[in-house]
């Protein structure tokens, strides 16, 4: 096996009842100044989803097992945010397993050679430092997202001459590969400033870093060639620059995996795939099977990228019916099964049951118990990430514990437990927004499938909006969800979200302007989730960076 440490490649190269998921951080801001209205724009690393869709871009061909990448560490449900994202030593060494796996694929036969150097003929020494110099030309500049400087060029030719003497060309493509993937230049997102950036100053986008923004925001990947060339051209300057080019990215199938990452982790639609056992059985769920924790995850990505890749909107997401069912969510959702039960197909759900995403299986199972659900868990999901409010933790003492009935207290529903739960006036604080919203999902069980009856009594499902911008009663979720796609406040809180996912960061007090205007856009465009990414794109925000001190 061909491969060097990091350390030595470097020196070579040079180079009351529980509120449920952690809280974001939201603080008072003060009044956007006049004039552009910027925040800061910190160093930013690949997360583990980014880098491996990067490799997968730059390696299309390439079919690996590669071992697990430590979790990133999510901030308000994103593990893309600058502020946690410090390398650790387990990271670097699989860093470092990963390009020398690459590597070796890279100069496993002949032809993924040529591919990568970009030439046929080594057979001299001076053909040989020409295919080199070409690979850091091309491949260099796909893997550093921007053209290597004549020192970068110079040090890592001078490298690669060094290690064919040692080991043969194949060799030295490897080495060179697998230091190319290790370097700084891959992993971080590093742009840079003029040399006569004044500090204070307002200035654009360095043109590389702006495609690899807009790569990253909109693909969670490298930018590819025409972007790049773009970038060379200093054709991402104006809003209208920005906007072709994120038009075309968005219309490209990479798109798709912003649409289900943004969402996934935003709505947390993946909280059930945590190890099973740590969320429910078949034993405490009945129907339940590790088949049903899969599938439903993979219907709800399918609903999500096919509604929005198909020009649908945030109204869309919250009350259409449409859906991409195999044989095992059929089952759950009461449908007949695909001609073939193993692949997933177009399916309308029933329409006086389920509509929009918050009535998935996904939804309704990562916000519930194993065994139960809690009103208050679903509720301060939906306050937590539909309204970006904060649930107040619960007074010390408070029994925290799911609500059973007494040995010989007859039927009781679960709603009846949680009412009488949290009836006394400390709860009532929280718990009637809390309850108001959850009492709403009664239909549905711990699993996610359709219920009439609890204990033998009939659900109610009745419930009551209180302190939002679209008070007042509702009953069930199909009407809660046709209520919340009108509220200003939902499309507020999700181009929040929006914004800190394209950022890495949350907005600051100075951008509030922006992303109230970006917020009041989005709700009178129907909540169109592409206009709003375009919107985005466009804005001072993303398009232009504050020169920071040293």
């Amino acid at each position: 096996m061909l491969g060097l440490s990091s350390a030595l490649l470097a020196s070579l190269v040079g180079g009351c009842d529980e509120g449920g998921p952690a809280q974001p951080e939201h603080t008072p801001v003060p009044a956007a100044p006049p004039g552009p209205a910027v925040g800061p724009a910190p160093l930013r690393r690949m997360t583990g989803t980014e880098y491996l869709y990067a490799l997968h871009d730059l390696f299309p061909t390439f079919d690996l097992v590669l071992p697990e990448l430590p979790a990133d560490i999510p901030v308000n449900g994103f593990d893309n945010a600058a502020s946690s994202q410090e390398p650790s030593d387990v990271l670097i060494a699989r860093y470092e397993t990963i390009a020398n796996l690459y590597a070796q694929a890279a100069t496993a036969d002949r032809l993924r050679t040529q591919a990568v150097v970009g030439c046929t003929d080594w057979s001299t020494p001076d053909k040989a430092t020409a295919c080199a110099t070409g690979m850091l030309q091309k491949m260099g500049a796909r893997i550093f997202r921007r053209p290597m400087t004549p020192a970068e060029s110079a040090r890592y030719l001078s490298s690669f001459l060094g290690w064919q003497t040692r080991t043969d060309f194949f060799g030295a493509v490897d080495l060179t590969l697998s230091a190319l993937l290790q370097s700084p230049q891959f992993i971080y997102r590093v742009e840079p400033l003029p040399a006569d950036a004044i500090p204070g100053s307002i200035i654009l986008v360095d043109p590389y870093a702006m495609a690899t923004r807009l790569s990253f925001f909109l693909w969670e990947s490298v930018p590819d060639d025409a972007l790049l060339e773009a970038a060379g051209a200093n054709q991402l300057a104006t809003e209208d620059q920005l906007r072709a080019q994120a038009t075309r990215m968005l219309g490209d199938e990479r798109a798709k995996r912003v649409f289900w990452d943004f969402h996934r982790q935003w709505l947390y639609l993946d909280r059930i795939l945590l190890p099973e056992g740590l969320t429910r059985t078949i034993e405490v769920d009945p129907g339940w099977t590790a088949a049903t924790q899969v599938s439903a995850e993979q219907e709800t990505e399918l609903f999500v990228q096919n509604t929005l890749a198909g020009g649908g909107t945030f109204h869309d997401l919250l009350l259409s019916p449409g859906a991409w069912v195999d044989g095992e969510m059929a089952r759950v959702y009461g449908l007949p099964a695909p001609e073939d039960p193993t692949a997933f197909a177009p399916a309308t759900l029933p329409g006086s049951q389920r509509a929009g995403v918050l009535t998935r299986v996904a939804f309704l199972a990562g916000y519930s118990h194993s065994g139960a659900t809690s009103p208050p868990v679903r509720g301060n999901g939906i306050q937590l990430r539909l309204l970006c409010e904060l649930p107040v933790s619960p007074p010390p003492g408070v029994n925290l514990s799911q609500p059973t009935a007494a040995p010989d207290a007859g039927p009781e529903t679960n709603r009846e437990l949680f009412e009488q739960r949290t009836a006394p006036a400390m709860c009532q604080g929280c718990h009637a927004a809390l309850n108001g919203i959850g009492f709403g999902f009664e239909n549905y069980n711990a699993a996610g499938a359709y219920q009439t009856t609890d204990d033998g009594l009939p659900v109610d499902a009745s419930g009551n909006l209180l302190g939002t911008d679209v008070d007042g009663p509702f009953v069930g979720a199909l009407q809660l969800s046709k209520v919340l796609s009108t509220s200003q406040a939902v499309h507020s809180c999700a181009v929040q979200s929006w914004v800190r996912f394209a950022l890495g960061r949350a907005p600051v007090g100075a951008e509030n302007a922006g992303v109230t205007a970006l917020a009041t856009s989005f709700l009178q465009s129907g909540g169109d989730v592409r206009a709003l990414m375009l919107d985005i794109v466009t804005s001072p925000t993303f398009r232009l960076r504050v020169v920071e001190d040293d």
